[in-house]
């Protein structure tokens, strides 16, 4: 599947979702509270910002990038607008919220966590949407053809959508609830869009090779090139 074909479909889905979510985030009030002695007990580190921060820029590498068959791209892909419509749907009927401490930022970490408190406020919570994506994430780069050729690139994404999860505990943007319902719509999501993939046989199976794709490309930017 062309590469740009695929950047333009990651770019429209990011808008959209960036624009719903601080819609919702501007207009549901703060209702309900999830803390549990996990989340209390859970200590402050603002060192895993930069991992709780690294979940765009990984969606646009694998989405764009690794995954290389139509078919695969099309089951992250929609997995992801599903739990989108998911997670939007429960944050409207139960507007939860996280009680931020307030704090002097020391250091460039600290600096960041409070940038991302601005940016996203204490609602929107329940369940988490980082960690939903993180998780979409791996389940489709570890079916790429990417990740059976090289060793140890399905247990790296295993890794960081761990961490993404343990980053949302970390930096306080998150309930332990919001962890696990996160990552079990993900699955949920993932594997419901690949069974009706499957079984209405939708996006042909491509050869998943990277020498597919750069032909397909080059094909594209001949096209381009021709004269009008």
């Amino acid at each position: 599947m062309p590469v740009l074909r695929k950047a333009n479909y990651m770019f429209i889905f990011g808008v959209v979702n960036l624009f719903t979510y601080f819609l919702i985030q501007g207009y549901v009030s703060n209702e309900y509270s999830f803390m549990t002695p996990i989340d209390k007990a859970f200590p402050f580190m603002p060192e895993f910002v930069w991992i709780y921060q690294s979940l765009l820029p990984v969606i646009a590498f694998t989405m764009v990038l690794l995954v290389k068959s139509k078919r695969l791209f099309f089951n992250t892909f929609w997995a992801c607008i599903t739990a989108t419509l998911i997670i939007h749907l429960i944050w409207i009927l139960f507007p939860s919220f996280y009680p931020r401490t307030a704090f002097n930022p020391e250091g460039l970490s600290e600096m960041l966590v409070q940038l991302s408190y601005d940016i996203d406020n204490s609602s929107n919570t329940f369940p988490s949407g980082h960690v939903a994506f993180a998780w979409i994430m791996y389940l489709g780069a570890r079916k790429s053809e990417k990740a059976k050729e090289t060793l140890g690139l399905s247990r790296l994404y295993l890794l960081w959508a761990i961490g993404v999860s343990l980053s949302t505990l970390a930096i306080k943007m998150h309930y332990f609830v919001d962890v696990v319902g996160g990552a079990a719509i993900a699955s949920f999501c993932f594997y419901t869009v690949h069974e009706l993939i499957r079984r209405n046989n939708w996006y042909t199976v491509e050869d998943t090779n990277y020498e597919h794709e750069d032909t397909q490309n080059s094909k594209r930017q001949d096209q381009t090139d021709q004269p009008l």
